[in-house]
């Protein structure tokens, strides 16, 4: 599990991003490790309808966890390989890419996100300039109409893409 002892500065720009954003309706926190995202998104704004889903099953527990401890019992959390488990479409899926995994696997989680979004759907990722920020923004530019950055910060650049 990536950065199980505090929060990363990538998640932490993430979410600050994602509390300035309108964000409503149907929420996945993909690849939500021990929650951070979800549980935030689930404190600030509770009408969300959210779903937190890892391929890590010791995540999951940690999530699961973290949620009881905060009170949060409505929210989803599951163990999924990508979009294996995630039947239904989003209005907004954040997303920190675990580059580790490669970009092959991060690009075929990119196309099904897109799948997996409403029409009118966002896609929120971070990611570090120098971990490969520009060419996963060009590969986000063949398959959504739309993508923006919406910041910079410490060398994290967090995009947004829409249908």
């Amino acid at each position: 599990m990536f950065s199980k002892r505090t929060l990363d500065t990538g998640t932490a720009i993430l979410i600050d991003v994602l509390l300035d954003e309108n964000i409503s309706g149907k929420v996945l926190d993909l690849g939500c490790g021990y929650g951070p995202v979800g549980l935030t998104l689930a404190r600030f704004h509770p009408q969300l309808e959210l779903t937190l889903a890892d391929i890590n099953e010791q995540a999951v527990r940690d999530a699961q966890h973290n949620a009881t401890s905060l009170g949060y019992s409505t929210l989803r959390i599951v163990v999924s390989n990508g979009f294996e488990e995630l039947a239904q479409k989003f209005d907004v899926i954040a997303f920190n890419p675990p580059i580790r995994a490669g970009k092959k696997a991060i690009y075929d989680l990119y196309q099904q996100t897109k799948q997996h979004l409403h029409s009118t759907g966002r896609l929120y990722i971070v990611i570090r300039k120098d971990k490969g920020a520009l060419t996963h923004r060009a590969y986000l530019e063949t398959l959504f109409s739309e993508v923006q950055l919406l910041r910079r910060d410490q060398g994290y650049h967090v995009l947004v893409a829409k249908h």
